[in-house]
């Protein structure tokens, strides 16, 4: 009976209601049609597609009270949604790493084991900081990237990387796939401009190929890493999540897109690992128009503490985590208050 509730598009929640991201409405519209268990549930299913404009309609009536109710509902259902499908490729079986501190690794300084120099030098050359529809973020120069022979050279060393050789180092091979996530997320947008004349998408949602059509851009093949095909789901989930518990990788890998933690505009390395996730953690919470923000008896955070929530569990869960890395007046604020979640905006983090 929920499904259909989440599945309706943001724009029927009225000004009080956070809209949705598009690829949950999705999940839910086809999990409807895959799963009718009766048609009772088609019937619940035309009913809430009539009766949500209603309830929203009543919402705007009666806020802010009604606001925070209805918001708490539909945060809960995003969240259950959600939970279910990040985790559907989860490998909760395999044995988990450890990331280890970073005196470890300080051999990589000058011997490491795979080069990260040309990826640096991509973002270096064109990551900068900036604004989009009043987020902050890091902006990325797409075209250029596009143009940019270190780009294709560091896709070609990612897709020879001699992964073995990685697995007793377990920093080493989480900044290979960390750096990997930035760098593929990138080429299907560089792709789309290649293939449309120059044009840049709205957004990375949009540039599934069209052989893919139907297909989430997520789960569409983006590129080669060790020798084996991957999607961008392939690396978050079935890689960085199930072979690690370390929630700073959610600070650290980037979507493409205005809401996402800012891409770092310095390549991942082994010997400066930790520090390197410690500040993509700190400068992401610290942000307010997209990772925390209090104010008053209101907590606002990322959606990705929604989405993602089981993530954090290891360290004592959202709001142990967020205090460990706040600033240390914010995080003596941060108990006792109403979580709400910011919108995601999946535009394109570009100039």
């Amino acid at each position: 009976a929920v499904l259909p509730f989440l599945a309706l598009p943001g724009r029927y929640c009225g000004e009080y209601c956070d809209p949705l991201p598009v690829e949950l409405r999705r999940y839910c519209i086809s999990a409807m049609l895959r799963h009718p268990s009766s048609m009772a549930l088609i019937y619940i299913a035309i009913a809430a597609l009539v009766l949500l404009p209603i309830g929203a309609a009543a919402t705007v009536a009666f806020s802010p009270p009604m606001h925070s109710i209805v918001s708490r509902a539909f945060n809960k259902l995003e969240g259950y949604v959600a939970k279910r499908k990040v985790n559907a490729n989860l490998d909760t079986k395999t044995d988990k790493y450890v990331t280890g501190p970073d005196s470890e690794y300080e051999y990589a300084a000058s011997q490491p084991n795979f080069d990260h120099s040309l990826w640096d030098n991509v973002v270096k050359k064109h990551v900068t900081s900036g604004e989009v529809e009043g987020i902050t973020t890091n902006v990325v120069d797409y075209r250029a990237i596009a143009e940019d022979s270190d780009f294709d050279k560091y896709q070609e060393a990612l897709a020879g990387a001699d992964l073995n050789d990685l697995a007793t180092k377990p920093n080493e091979l989480l900044a290979l796939y960390i750096n990997a996530y930035n760098a593929l997320c990138i080429s299907h947008v560089t792709r789309y401009i290649k293939e449309n004349d120059g044009t840049l998408p709205t957004s990375v949602t949009k540039t599934t190929p069209s052989e893919e059509k139907g297909k989430e851009i997520w789960d569409c093949p983006v590129g080669i890493v060790g020798g084996k095909k991957v999607t961008l789901n392939d690396i978050e989930n079935v890689i960085l999540r199930s072979r690690w518990a370390e929630p700073r990788i959610h600070a650290s890998i980037n979507c493409a897109s205005a809401s996402c933690p800012n891409l770092r505009t310095e390549a991942f390395v082994p010997h400066k690992l930790n520090a390197q996730m410690d500040d993509q953690t700190k400068t992401w919470i610290a942000d307010a128009t997209k990772g925390m923000k209090v104010e008053k008896d209101e907590l606002y955070l990322s959606r990705i503490f929604l989405w993602f929530a089981g993530d954090f569990d290891v360290q004592g869960g959202a709001l142990a985590f967020l205090s460990k890395y706040a600033d240390s007046k914010i995080s003596a604020a941060l108990e006792d208050k109403k979580v709400d979640y910011f919108p995601y905006n999946w535009n394109l983090n570009t100039k």
